[in-house]
């Protein structure tokens, strides 16, 4: 490993560990460098810069996420590696350790993620223009959903253990001002774009820029190793 294993690379490794076949994504022949997962021709390593974030993140993965290569979570844990917790999900059984991690919050948690009818019916939407959320945006850790829309869909909606903590939806605003930064953008926010944007809704433009420019780099070692065949 040319950086030290943090909390989505050891997660992936325990995954591995318990999985009964290979995960074979597309490009699975290619040589890949061992910590970034890109093909080699493709590694980005050298642009990891590992910074700190006034708030926390728990990354929930769906495990079809968090083998692939193309995976945009991880950047946020590779960026602010002491800020972020990675665990699997689980619609029955979630992990005891993330709960104890939630309950240990006292309600100081969030789950990012967009508006939905159900979530507007149940009242369990943070406004997120209140000044008393952005005043203790310091002590507030965001839970993540890490997988296809579809998916995340599925892990918000189907697991009760989630139903008592509140979301937040990024605002028209943030991803206005996100889509005049990239013009011809389909719409389709990865995950690093995402957290991108909250962390500008919070005002946190350093660890915003960071955290997007991180994601382009990524995005471009993805484009280079498909032109050089090894698709991902």
């Amino acid at each position: 490993m040319k950086h030290t294993p943090h909390t989505v690379d050891i997660l992936r490794e325990h995954c591995t560990s318990l999985s009964r076949r290979p995960f074979l994504a597309r490009g699975s022949s290619a040589i890949r460098c061992s910590t970034c997962l890109m093909a080699e021709n493709a590694c980005f390593c050298l642009e990891r810069k590992a910074t700190t974030s006034p708030i926390n993140f728990i990354l929930l993965y769906h495990r079809d996420e968090i083998f692939k290569p193309t995976n945009s979570g991880r950047l946020i844990a590779d960026l602010f590696p002491e800020q972020t917790q990675a665990y699997l999900w689980s619609r029955t059984e979630p992990d005891i350790k993330l709960l104890d991690h939630i309950s240990n919050l006292q309600g100081k948690v969030t789950i990012l993620y967009p508006e939905t009818e159900r979530r507007t019916l149940n009242k369990t939407i943070i406004e997120s223009e209140k000044a008393s959320f952005f005043e203790r945006r310091a002590e507030h850790t965001f839970i993540v959903l890490d997988g296809t829309w579809k998916q995340a869909s599925k892990m918000l909606h189907q697991s009760r253990w989630l139903d008592s903590i509140p979301t937040l939806a990024i605002n028209e605003a943030s991803q206005r001002t996100f889509l005049v930064r990239h013009s011809g953008h389909d719409m389709q926010f990865a995950t690093a774009e995402v957290v991108s944007m909250l962390l500008s809704q919070l005002e946190l433009t350093e660890q915003s820029d960071q955290l997007l420019h991180y994601y382009q780099t990524f995005n471009r070692q993805c484009l280079k190793s498909r032109k050089r065949g090894n698709d991902l």
